[in-house]
């Protein structure tokens, strides 16, 4: 046969596993459709939606959240200039969101299959990014930060991996790029700067092929990538003035150390009491999984002269992941926790390769770079998120990536008569099923998908299906919204369950932070700071159970009841 024969037979002979995926990936982009989210999602986008709206950036709103979401304002801003409305805006920015997961998949695949096999590379990615992080498909400061994490470790992989003499000026421009995505990490989530560090000092101190001035070159260009990011946000700090940031603000300072109380999170015994609580509460379930990854790891080591021992090692691993998906798959971080689960497999399987394969040094880089920043990033986010340790996996779920790689490098060694490269694309494609099956079965707010037959045709949920209670409400307490204001209106608050009103009209949110009003100081100081008491007050008939009195009570003695409807009260000022 010969060669161009030998190339086709092999594309056809791995054909219907890229259909089947090529299905499954579909699916996935299908599920946007499905399941509104009055809480999270329309809150970070009207984090973004507040500056467009006149609300000064880092000035007149004064939550940490704000940084992250800002990167989603240049699409809401062309989205509303061009329709000239908010109608659909919750639907566009899922679309955003598919569009650049779109691209960073294609960024990872274009970088990954210069080291490695295609299918490996194929499916290494393809797995990381169906498995949706806590079912949230929208651009927020947690995707935000991880995509652009991404593009800064895979750009100092390549860099470092690939380098040479001829190549040099290539990975530094790639190192200055990696530098600049790294400090929108940053910005994305402050707290990553522990992270950056540690990649700083992995350009200075890791060696491969680079000379010392290679990698002193490679951490200065990091650093001038990085401090172009700095000097521009110094810029836009300098002309509103560094009086006026909200983190100087007096009644802030007094409030603690944000808008939403957050100064109880920031401490290392918070992070230990947080993740006690949660390995405490599903304990079973990570019991299950573990003594799976330990039969795993004997086999590897008490087969060692059994051909058949890969095989069984891999059966092991796959039940491993399906008992732990079955276990959490009604929880909305399901799929976190099965792709950090997976990224455990990292070291054992590298251990099993690193004196036999070729490519033992590019999953060293890989392990050094991408893989313990997953953990550092964990922990990271378990000492700075409000959820505290169950947020740990939205960074630990990035080794994974590895795993899938190593995975089909010890594939490569099963003896049986079917290949091992259809075998391990049959392996992978069980695990893409996974994370279809798992994000049809349950959404963030706690509905499931397939109860979601209604599509809401009008407002800011336009073209999502949901249930047909939500269809129904959605198509009235918009226009009921645009009943009550009047030309004189300026400003808005909403409640915590209340806050999708926030982008049901061009009101300017008059809140410290859009999550809940409450009568303390920072509430009513922010009203006298800026635009004095909203005209417009929108609370959800469960209010009483999560608004303070103080705050109910300012709401009855100089609010009206403007309109009931469908579960809100909408209030206008007397």
């Amino acid at each position: 046969m010969s060669e161009p024969d030998a190339i086709k037979t092999s594309k056809n002979k791995y054909l219907p596993i890229l259909i089947i995926n090529a299905v499954l990936i579909l699916l996935v982009i299908l599920r946007t459709f499905f399941c509104i989210i009055i809480t999270d999602e329309v809150f970070n986008i009207g984090q973004a939606l507040r500056t467009i709206r006149g609300n000064t950036f880092l000035v007149e709103n004064w939550d940490y959240f704000q940084t992250g979401d800002s990167f989603l304002i240049p699409f809401i801003y062309v989205f509303c200039k061009i329709t000239g409305s908010t109608e659909g805006i919750v639907l566009f920015s899922r679309l955003v969101f598919v569009a650049l997961q779109a691209l960073l998949s294609v960024f990872l695949y274009k970088i990954l299959v210069r080291f490695f096999d295609r299918m490996s590379s194929f499916f290494a990615v393809v797995i990381y990014t169906t498995a949706i992080s806590f079912l949230l498909f929208y651009m927020w400061y947690d995707n935000w930060e991880i995509f652009f994490r991404l593009i800064g470790l895979f750009l100092i992989f390549y860099a470092i991996t690939s380098f040479d003499q001829k190549t040099a000026k290539k990975a530094y421009l790639m190192v200055f790029i990696a530098g600049i995505a790294h400090a929108c990490m940053v910005f994305a989530y402050p707290t990553m700067i522990v992270l950056y560090v540690y990649v700083l000092a992995m350009i200075f101190f890791y060696r491969r092929k680079q000379s010392a001035r290679a990698h002193n070159l490679m951490a200065l260009f990091y650093i001038l990538g990085s401090a172009l990011v700095f000097a521009v946000f110094m810029l836009y700090v300098l002309k509103i003035g560094v009086g006026n940031l909200f983190v100087f603000n007096s009644a802030m300072a007094e409030a603690g150390l944000s808008s939403t109380g957050r100064e109880g999170f920031f401490s290392l015994a918070s992070m230990i009491e947080k993740t006690k609580a949660l390995v405490g509460e599903n304990v079973v379930f990570y019991m299950f999984a573990l003594v799976f990854f330990a039969v795993g790891i004997l086999i590897l080591y008490v087969f060692r002269k059994s051909k058949h021992r890969i095989l069984m090692f891999c059966s092991v691993m796959l039940m491993g992941c399906i008992v732990l998906l079955l276990m959490t798959v009604f929880r909305v971080d399901s799929l976190n926790t099965l792709m950090t689960y997976m990224s455990l497999y990292t070291i054992p399987l590298y251990l099993l390769v690193r004196k036999e394969s070729d490519k033992a040094g590019h999953f060293k880089d890989l392990i050094m770079f991408l893989w313990i920043s997953s953990y550092i990033a964990g922990v990271v986010y378990s000492m700075t998120a409000l959820d505290g340790a169950i947020k740990s996996s939205a960074g630990t779920r990035t080794g994974a990536i590895v795993t899938v790689l190593l995975l089909f490098e010890v594939m490569k060694k099963i003896d049986v008569k079917t290949d091992s490269k259809t075998l391990f694309g049959i392996l992978a494609t069980v695990m893409v099923v996974m994370n279809v099956f798992a994000v049809y079965s349950f959404s963030f707010d706690g509905l499931k998908p397939l109860e979601c037959r209604a599509m809401i045709k009008s407002g800011i949920y336009k073209g999502i299906l949901d249930v047909p209670d939500n269809a129904k409400r959605y198509a009235v307490v918009e226009k009921d919204l645009a009943e009550v204001i009047t030309d004189s209106d300026k400003t808005i608050a909403c409640g915590p369950f209340a806050m999708e009103f926030y982008l049901m009209s061009d009101l300017k949110p008059n809140a410290a932070n859009l999550w809940d009003p409450n009568n303390t100081e920072l509430t009513f100081q922010y009203y006298k700071t800026y635009y004095g008491e909203p005209d417009i007050i929108v609370l959800h008939d469960s209010a009483g159970d999560v608004t303070s009195p103080e705050f109910l009570e300012f709401v009855d003695e100089n609010y009206y009841l403007a309109k009931y409807t469908d579960g809100f009260f909408i209030y206008h000022h007397k």
